[in-house]
């Protein structure tokens, strides 16, 4: 399967980096087999320069971006994963931990998308784990006719990082 990378840049100057590849090391075997052909994709998203608010156009872009490689692929299912490792600039308004934050965020981002395109049958499960000491969040987009798979998918997502 081809892997997509891309790099962005704001107005403002800031870099940001997207790739899609296809994770294996997020699921056991067990759920790799169950899943069958199907490839589950990871989406890693960092910010390479800058520190600026991240503008709607940027948004706009990785949204788009996720969306046509999805759409290009019959057989993928994706997995992003919210961290905690870039930090995110904090105000009265956002006092909540960066991969909720985040999680809201792409959450909206999909809502979005998917009503602005008509897409009817591709369906966002959030995955939310509790930790030791903090929340764990993973989407999973997935055609409805995965579904079954998605499932899978989120119960060992919640065994193996919910240990």
């Amino acid at each position: 399967m081809d892997d997509l990378v891309r790099i962005f840049k704001s107005p403002t100057g800031d870099v940001y980096h997207i790739s899609l590849v296809e994770d294996e090391g997020l699921l056991s075997t067990e759920a790799l087999q169950a899943i069958g052909p199907v490839r589950l994709v990871g989406i890693e998203l960092r910010r390479l320069a800058g520190r600026h608010t991240t503008s709607l156009d940027v948004l706009t872009a990785l949204e788009q971006t996720i969306a046509d490689f999805f759409l290009q692929k019959d057989d993928v299912i994706i997995c992003y994963y919210c961290d905690f490792i870039n930090p995110i600039p904090r105000t009265s308004k956002n006092s909540m931990p960066p991969q909720e934050y985040r999680s809201r965020l792409f959450d909206r981002m999909f809502q979005r998308y998917t009503r602005h395109h008509g897409l009817r049958d591709v369906r966002l499960s959030v995955v939310e784990i509790n930790g030791v000491n903090e929340k764990y969040y993973f989407h999973v987009i997935y055609r409805e006719r995965h579904s079954l798979l998605a499932t899978i998918i989120s119960t060992d997502l919640k065994e193996g990082f919910g240990k």
